[in-house]
């Protein structure tokens, strides 16, 4: 059953305002909307969303997914850990936050479940992530427009390093919709994007997903190369004339700070330099491993994490101080959750995005909570819905075509 208009509408206004990090770029920077805050778009849509799961009743079968029992461990991890926890405001606000983060995913996975959802929510994901990159391209010549670190692109996610997440994660998933003479210039223009955050992650796994498109001939190593030529020209063309002018911008402005000029020499020798991020990491890291130590098979409870001051940027350490052990495996099962049954083209997809979350995990303890990745997992597990289900028709078709066949020859 093919969508309706309101449920089409809603598919395309998920995308647009979601994967885009809208809501907490309006409730930070319009004084008139500081009273409704990220979670009251997140219950608002779920209102709107009643009449397509009320009327559409195949949309409950998403409740069949794995992800709903990931949802149902999560939930009771959250409760029973809450109890361990010193059960303070901080604690029982990371147990509001991440029910509604299982509230998210699962509205979100009911309306991307069927097949036509799927590929209307990917095509406009590619148009979300074409948005993106123009705008990080757009503030590399007009510095601090949007972004809150001076030198990097960020775009309305404001964060450098969350831009460039939600750019490779969004074309991860959405670049195989699109024909494949596209594929080659959709993905050089994300990498451009990606580059101008100066996110090592987010660059790292853009290389990593080029290559795996290019593995599993997602993507062809011909088209690549031909975008990156014409694009390289184009680049030559346009900045050369200006390169006097936008050197004076990038002065003017702080562009060329140490911590840019730090993250270029990083991309020339990613071994030999060290600088003060990486520094921040690595103690933030030890720190978080150091109470890990004291506690490491029970954890000191829901939320524990963010009462030590500033959390790691590392999903499975955040989750280790409040889980021990089990916390470990809270990302992987999701991952295991998402790409689930996963055939043909999903698959692919489904390999280089999971492969894209575990890495982004050891970079960030926000994997679960911003708004991309909460649309992006869901949308995954359609995904791999949808291309279950299509392989089990051509499966059929296959043997009912066989089946005629061998009846024709009977006859005979």
């Amino acid at each position: 059953m093919k969508p309706n208009y309101y449920h089409n509408a809603l598919i395309v206004s998920a995308v647009a305002i979601f994967s885009t990090n809208v809501p907490q770029y309006v409730y930070e920077h319009y004084e008139m909307f500081q009273s409704v805050t990220p979670k009251h778009w997140v219950l608002l849509f779920c209102l709107l969303s009643l009449p397509v799961l009320v009327i559409r009743m195949t949309a409950w079968n998403a409740l069949k997914s794995p992800v709903t029992i990931w949802c149902l461990g999560y939930a009771g991890l959250t409760v029973l850990w809450f109890f361990l926890s010193s059960q303070s405001e901080t604690a029982w606000q990371e147990v509001r936050w991440r029910f509604l983060t299982i509230i998210e995913i699962l509205v979100f996975l009911m309306i991307f479940w069927e097949p036509h959802a799927t590929k209307l929510a990917r095509k406009m994901l590619v148009l979300a992530v074409l948005i993106g990159v123009v705008v990080d391209i757009y503030e590399v010549f007009a510095p601090l427009s949007f972004s809150k670190v001076i030198g990097r692109s960020a775009g309305l996610y404001e964060n450098p390093n969350m831009a460039g997440e939600a750019l490779v994660l969004g074309m991860i998933l959405s670049v195989t919709v699109l024909a494949p003479r596209y594929r080659g210039p959709f993905i050089l223009l994300t990498g451009i994007g990606i580059l101008s955050t100066l996110s090592r992650a987010a660059v790292l796994m853009w290389v990593i997903a080029a290559a795996g498109l290019i593995l599993t001939g997602g993507l062809r190593l011909k088209d690549l190369l031909v975008s990156g030529a014409v694009g390289l020209l184009l680049v030559v063309l346009v900045l050369f004339p200006r390169w006097d002018q936008l050197l004076t911008t990038w002065e003017s402005t702080g562009v060329a700070n140490v911590n840019v000029q730090e993250r270029l020499e990083w991309f020339t020798d990613p071994f030999g330099v060290s600088d003060q991020s990486s520094w921040e990491r690595k103690y933030l890291a030890k720190r978080a491993w150091d109470k890990i130590a004291e506690r490491p098979f029970i954890g000191r409870g829901t939320g524990s994490s963010y009462e030590t001051g500033i959390p790691p940027h590392n999903q499975y350490l955040s989750f280790m101080l409040d889980h021990g052990l089990i916390g470990v495996m809270i990302v992987p099962l999701l991952i295991l959750a998402v790409t689930w049954g996963a055939r043909g083209d999903g698959r692919r997809v489904a390999i280089i995005f999971g492969c894209g979350i575990l890495m982004l995990s050891l970079f960030t303890h926000s994997i679960l909570n911003t708004s991309y990745s909460l649309i992006l997992l869901p949308l995954m597990a359609a995904m791999a819905g949808a291309s279950g289900h299509r392989e089990i028709k051509r499966t059929i078709a296959m043997e009912s075509r066989d089946g005629g066949t061998a009846e024709v020859l009977v006859v005979s």
